[in-house]
């Protein structure tokens, strides 16, 4: 795909999935994920979800080297900075499943948080019963398509100023083989609150952000790729 006098201003991403099942919304299913296989050569963790969905799963990468947060602390605006590695270090993806779910391992769980296929996200289920092998128990929650999720909101549909047009084409730019978009999301008080620590927003972004890159992967010309580089909350 090609993007003629390709120009960059300004992008504000809004991304969320439900953090819980909705009155209305399919029943969970109820599965315990195992990892099957590790490979050392190319760091590729085989997971089994269950019967049809096995992941193959790499290491991804989305945050940026320093991550920037503004928050409120006792009614005062306060910067706080987390290292990238910090925050997205345990993200991994299925780029063929469109997966991309952050691994919590320890000595007696292994834990999946995110998302699992277009329509599925995953989460950890501790209050329920583990498996006779001692798995832990996760729910897979189908992801609710919104109405409104398909309009844009921030372009006005008949601002032409908006609009690129045939004849800003210049055939003297190049354009760059690869485009980094940074995002700096705002998360409103609705949105961050089953979060209750910073980090673990920041990890939740992540997935989100991830999840955006895999649909972006067979765009070229250029190629696109989303970074997270800040968080406003």
């Amino acid at each position: 795909m090609y993007f003629p006098g390709l120009r960059i201003v300004e992008a504000i991403v809004i991304a969320g999935f439900l953090e819980g099942a909705v009155k209305g919304a399919p029943q969970p299913r109820l599965v315990y994920p195992r990892l099957l296989e590790e490979r050392s050569a190319d760091g590729t963790k085989l997971v089994h979800i269950h019967e049809d969905l096995t992941l193959s799963l790499l290491k991804a990468s989305v945050a940026a080297p320093t991550l920037i947060v503004h928050e409120l602390e006792n009614g005062a605006p306060t910067v706080h900075f987390f290292r990238g590695e910090d925050i997205d270090g345990n993200l991994y993806e299925d780029e063929k499943r469109f997966a991309t779910v952050a691994i919590r391992v320890s000595s007696d769980a292994f834990e999946l948080n995110g998302v699992i296929g277009p329509r599925h996200r995953i989460a950890p289920a501790p209050t329920m019963e583990r498996s006779e092998e001692g798995h832990m128990a996760h729910h897979i929650y189908e992801i609710e398509e919104n109405e409104w999720a398909k309009y844009d909101a921030l372009l006005p549909k008949k601002d032409k100023a908006t609009l690129i047009m045939e004849r800003q084409y210049n055939p003297y730019q190049r354009v760059p083989a690869e485009v980094t978009i940074e995002l700096f999301i705002i998360s409103d008080k609705k949105h961050q609150e089953r979060f209750g620590k910073t980090e673990q927003l920041l990890g939740y972004l992540c997935v989100m952000v991830n999840s955006a890159n895999l649909r972006y992967r067979d765009i070229v010309a250029p190629r696109v790729k989303l970074l997270l580089v800040g968080l406003e909350r």
